[in-house]
């Protein structure tokens, strides 16, 4: 029974890749899948409860990622959470072009991006949190409102990544040098030093990243 959910959801997330939601239907997902239309939905559910399903396994994924990356101190600890998020995307992306604009603007993945929030609200709301034990946050910032930024840009980011805007490299390279901005300016101490490197070995990233997509378009045109 787990073997053929497991091959359902990772159905689930072909079809979505290759051709879109809408192309999700029980009995291409069935046929897909090798299994019959009434197994799918009592295994599972239908529509929206694949969708629903495949995303907290996602969403697991993700925290068991961050999971692995415990006893790290509190700058790292949070550029962790960022970077778990990053990878999980870049893990599938064809997957999360489709699915990121469905989560963000479709009722019907209302569930799902409440579930997705959640998680990484949390584990964003765990790093800021032992930013403020460890006296790294300036005494003057709310630290919601540090977190409410992260969460924004990191979102903003994904979707423009989504959205073809930014290649795989530019991509991990601005999440990362987003983040540190926000902290540079309301932190202090050994982890405002570590914002700094970061900061700095990612512009030197993002730098390498238009370079090359320079060089990509340049070696395009002269064959064209």
């Amino acid at each position: 029974m787990a073997e053929r959910r497991q091959r359902i959801l990772a159905s689930a997330r072909a079809i979505i890749a290759e051709r879109g939601f809408d192309a999700l239907t029980m009995r291409a997902l069935a046929d897909a899948s090798r299994v019959t239309v009434p197994t799918v939905y009592n295994l599972i559910g239908g529509k929206d409860a694949v969708l629903a399903a495949a995303v907290e396994e996602q969403t697991a994924r993700f925290l068991a990622g961050i999971e692995r990356r415990r006893g790290l101190r509190p700058a790292e600890r949070l550029l962790s959470v960022v970077d778990a998020c990053v990878d999980e995307l870049l893990r599938l992306p064809a997957y999360y072009r489709t699915l990121l604009p469905l989560l963000s603007g479709s009722a019907a993945a209302a569930g799902a991006r409440a579930r997705v929030d959640r998680a990484l609200g949390a584990e964003l709301a765990k790093a800021v949190a032992e930013l403020e034990d460890a006296r790294a946050l300036v005494a003057w910032v709310e630290p919601e409102a540090v977190l409410e930024s992260l969460r924004s840009q990191l979102g903003a980011r994904a979707l423009r990544w989504a959205a073809g805007l930014h290649d795989d490299a530019a991509f991990r390279a601005g999440a990362r040098y987003e983040a540190c901005l926000t902290l540079l300016g309301v932190t202090q101490g050994r982890d405002h030093t570590a914002f700094t490197r970061a900061a700095r070995a990612a512009q030197a990233d993002r730098r390498r990243a238009r370079a090359q997509r320079r060089s990509v378009r340049r070696a395009q045109r002269a064959s064209a």
